[in-house]
């Protein structure tokens, strides 16, 4: 489904050129990381799940747009749409999904900002998010619906004992670093509805900003979600070349050991309750402090997963975050 808008001028602007059926166009898509659409597996590979957890997404909702795009050599050439929609990024084909396109833009070059918002903001759906699941959403205001699992065939939960409640459940023999109980349990769902409102922009390639319109020509320019952000060992801002992504901290938020984390549970354990985040965790450059529960660590590491054209950075809310 292709929603496509002639692009306004806000208050006190221009649009891209004296004549719309001039100038180049513009078309605007949101594109998800594959590790969204195909899930992250297991192993020792830079990208992969490093404690033996593999990762599948049954949905991953996004809302979506507020986009703002000037001319960088004249900021009063802007044009604005704050149109969005909550967007099914699990079904997004690998070439985008298209939202708006516009015609009549100077040719030049154009810094490009976008937003994440909430739903209750006045949202749209996508035909990829049924009638019943927006308004859920809406009435939560959440910005994003994330659902899945992490699944080991020998996974275990190793709660925090002054917080779990695992009523008679056996436990395995083994225990972790701070000698809690783990006891088996190879997968483990969750479905997180989040507000993590952010701002990303001016977005940039390889220090390169923006966007560039050139006479007659198309131009094509993506909004990315990342999908693994939620598994960083912290917050990277040089970028991701020392992160791992690691997954039992959250098999171990299974405080009942019903094989779901729930955001009851993430709100009951502070991150120092959890054994898993260790030395190999830094949680400095969180662009939301503190971090009192591992619900405002996942809401943070969802702040921080809006990329451009795939790779290319964006500072979020006004702080430079790179993740190259």
């Amino acid at each position: 489904m292709m929603f496509a808008f002639l692009l306004s001028a806000c208050d006190g602007g221009t649009m891209g050129g004296p004549d719309a059926s001039g100038g180049g166009a513009l078309a605007v898509i949101v594109e998800a990381e594959d590790t969204i659409t195909e899930g992250l597996a297991a192993g020792d590979e830079p990208e992969q799940i490093r404690d033996g957890w593999a990762v599948t997404f049954d949905r991953y909702v996004v809302v979506i747009g507020d986009v703002d795009v000037h001319l960088s050599t004249d900021e009063s050439v802007v044009v604005e749409i704050a149109d969005t929609y909550a967007v099914d990024l699990v079904t997004v084909p690998s070439t985008g999904l298209e939202l708006w396109t516009s015609g009549g833009l100077t040719s030049g070059r154009w810094d490009f900002n976008y937003a994440i918002a909430g739903a209750g903001d006045g949202a749209m759906p996508h035909s990829s998010v049924s009638t019943e699941l927006f308004d859920e959403m809406v009435a939560g205001d959440w910005t994003y619906l994330i659902e899945g699992a992490i699944e080991r065939a020998d996974g275990q939960s190793c709660p925090p004992a002054g917080l779990a409640s695992v009523g008679g459940a056996t436990p395995n023999g083994n225990t972790n670093a701070a000698g809690d109980a783990c006891f088996d349990n190879p997968s483990v769902a969750f479905r997180f509805g989040l507000t993590a409102e952010t701002a990303f922009g001016p977005c940039e390639v390889d220090e390169m900003p923006g966007f560039a319109v050139t006479e007659g020509a198309t131009t094509t320019v993506s909004m990315t979600i990342h999908g693994d952000h939620v598994f960083f060992n912290g917050f990277p801002e040089g970028g991701e070349g020392g992160v791992m992504r690691l997954a039992q901290w959250l098999a171990d938020c299974d405080l009942d050991l019903d094989g779901e984390v729930t955001r009851a549970e993430l709100e009951q354990i502070a991150p120092a309750d959890l054994a898993e985040l260790d030395g190999r965790f830094q949680l400095g450059g969180s662009p939301i402090t503190p971090l009192t529960t591992m619900w405002d660590y996942l809401t943070a590491q969802v702040k921080t997963q809006g990329h451009f054209q795939g790779e290319g950075e964006c500072p979020l809310d006004g702080m430079a975050h790179a993740h190259d």
